[in-house]
């Protein structure tokens, strides 16, 4: 059985301190910690809700896990375009275990900067029940915008209180990641300086990965539709918006 007397460090679940750490029992998991929706692509006058100062809500969700008791996960973003606010909600994936046991979300379970951006939120299961097997969420996290641009949320394995999965006998669970890429700028704003123009071209054909290529390899920020190819499509994109400026 995991040890419930678990250790804290800055307001979140410090696992890395546990003694009954050991080499990872499940080398070959495809267990995936990632944030949903994986991309966010709004305009950010025509799509109301995602301007400066509104609150921006993303959950991140667990697939083919194995045995989970513990997590903590560290989630990260760029301090120009959001703020943490809250955890909004924790998910019902390690509620599974259920009564008399249920989960134990020890006050506080998380901890957040919004100087370096990261918070970090644990949960774990108490009481001698195996741990839960699936897929699921296990929180919902708000951010206000703070800016117009891009900007990527992620599950980070680094950096303070590195996100760790734990079974129910204390040993590591490997896993995966996935990110949620967010843009608000002006549709066909490559250069995300709020006026689409002619330079939005030029930083297309510079990363254009369509034929012809070009040299500067493939941005995001220049995929306009974010289908994951820079090309003439994008650059239509610009011309049909071309003057438009953002405030």
């Amino acid at each position: 059985m995991f040890v419930t007397s678990v250790i804290f460090s800055s307001g979140a679940l410090n696992v890395s301190s546990l003694s009954l750490f050991s080499t990872p029992v499940y080398p070959d998991a495809t267990t995936n910690v990632f944030v949903t929706p994986s991309a966010i692509v709004k305009d950010y006058v025509l799509d109301p809700g995602y301007q400066v100062g509104n609150l921006l809500q993303v959950h991140v969700n667990i697939t083919d896990a194995v045995d989970l008791f513990s997590y903590q996960v560290n989630v990260t973003w760029s301090t120009s375009m959001l703020n943490f606010t809250r955890i909004v909600a924790y998910g019902d994936f390690l509620d599974r275990t259920g009564s008399p046991y249920g989960t134990s979300r020890i006050e506080p379970t998380w901890t957040a900067s919004n100087v370096t951006g990261f918070a970090s939120i644990a949960e774990t299961v108490l009481g001698d029940v195996a741990g839960i097997t699936g897929s699921g969420r296990l929180f919902t996290i708000e951010f206000l915008i703070r800016g117009y641009g891009s900007a990527t949320i992620g599950i980070s394995s680094a950096g303070t209180l590195p996100t760790m999965l734990l079974d129910s006998t204390g040993a590591t669970i490997t896993f995966t990641t996935a990110s949620c890429y967010f843009r608000n700028a002006l549709k066909g704003d490559a250069t995300l300086n709020k006026i689409v123009d002619s330079a939005d071209i030029s930083r297309i054909i510079y990363h254009r990965n369509g034929p012809p290529p070009g040299p500067g390899g493939y941005n995001r920020d220049a995929d306009i539709n974010d289908n994951g190819i820079i090309d003439s499509a994008d650059i239509s994109l610009v011309i049909a918006n071309r003057g438009r400026t953002a405030p």
